[in-house]
């Protein structure tokens, strides 16, 4: 059973026959991806209902377009807004307080709204948006290795503490991939005031934080709120340190495609959960924090900067564009690869070399370790 079976299942009962629970979070925060450009207000006294917003949605003159959420977001999104639309349990949820911006310049990708339950403005949920197919929201998530707060951190504190203002009752709050790490960054660094409210943080399969944050007692304070699931095989959730306890859930699917909400594996009772990570999830956490916390911040920018310069060089903007016209995008990468001058060129080699080095190191201690890996 997927996100869409469940609507179907549980889509008859009400959130007063059954309680709200961490699937129904994963559900709104799925929702979150899609482009309710014009069809949203920012504004938290303007309330649409899910009904509402599922008719504005299927009716835009634009409809196909805000229906291709590009090469990494599940076209099954459109069809879950409208099953959660037709259903009793999210069809009267109202929604508001909608943002979304691109900036370029600033290297940022940042999109969020709210839910209510019941009565308008009590007990929100907020869902922040993971990245999306714009390669510079990918770009902002390695920034998270050099800065202090990347533009959609201190966005997303913004975003929560605005909310709190416009609320009332208890505050739920998550995000899938980067949108969890946002989730549970505002969580922790908003004002007293506001964290006070917090009920439950979600973080699904969104990247950790930097070793300084980790250790950071505000963000220590909100661990017991904080319910984090991981699929089995997990890249994006293993960048930089977890924290806090974690769920680990199955998948019928191999690989990267585990990130995609919609191959989590689901249960009567819940999401089917694991005793452990796949052997390649773990030697991967273990060798990139390792290597990342090897190198000085200045180096790591000096890999993610020439990373990005080279991806970008055909004029991509988005992953889809990598993929529309493969052959000229490759082009360009391996020109814009050669004309690296000899001294970046060297340092980023030397810096990957010394990656393989450690990973090379940690699959032959877990090879030791587990007999079965061999």
């Amino acid at each position: 059973m997927n996100l869409l079976d469940y609507v179907e299942w549980r889509g008859d009962l009400t959130f007063k026959k059954s309680a709200f629970c961490d699937v129904d979070a994963l559900v709104l925060c799925q929702l979150s991806y899609l482009n309710f450009d014009g069809l949203l207000s920012s504004d938290f006294a303007r309330k649409t209902s899910l009904w509402e917003l599922w008719t504005f949605f299927k009716t835009s003159d634009d409809f196909e377009k805000r229906s291709d959420l590009g090469a990494l977001i599940s076209k099954q999104t459109v069809d879950l807004l409208e099953a959660c639309a037709k259903s009793a349990r999210f069809g009267k949820l109202y929604v508001s307080g909608y943002i979304s911006k691109i900036d370029l310049q600033n290297e940022e990708q940042f999109s969020a709204m709210t839910f209510f339950d019941g009565s308008f403005s009590s007990n929100p949920f907020v869902a922040f948006r993971g990245t999306d197919d714009t390669i510079v929201g990918w770009k902002e998530d390695f920034n998270l290795a050099i800065e202090e707060a990347v533009p959609a951190q201190r966005d997303a504190l913004a975003y929560l503490e605005g909310a709190a203002k416009k609320t009332r009752g208890k505050i739920f709050v998550g995000g899938h991939s980067k949108g969890g790490n946002l989730a549970v960054y505002a969580s922790a660094f908003c004002a007293p005031k506001c964290k006070k409210r917090i009920a439950r943080v979600f973080n699904f399969d969104g990247p950790g934080f930097r070793k300084e944050i980790i250790g950071d007692a505000r963000l220590k304070q909100i661990l017991p709120l904080l319910h984090s699931y991981y699929p089995k095989f997990s890249i994006v959730g293993m960048l930089f340190r977890r924290a806090g306890q974690y769920s680990i859930v199955d998948s019928p699917v191999q690989g990267l495609m585990q990130h995609e909400a919609f191959n989590w594996l689901l249960g009567p009772s819940g999401f089917v959960t694991l005793d452990g990570f796949d052997a390649a999830s773990d030697i991967f956490h273990k060798t990139f924090n390792e290597w990342l916390e090897g190198i000085s911040k200045e180096k790591r920018a000096l890999v993610i900067e020439t990373l990005f310069k080279v991806l970008t060089a055909g004029g991509a903007k988005t992953n889809s564009d990598l993929g529309k016209d493969w052959f000229k995008q490759a082009l360009a990468i391996v020109k814009a690869a050669g004309e690296l001058d000899k001294e970046t060129r060297d340092e980023v080699l030397k810096l990957v070399q010394h990656l393989f080095d450690v990973a090379a190191r940690n699959i032959k201690e877990r090879e030791s370790e587990s007999p079965r890996l061999k």
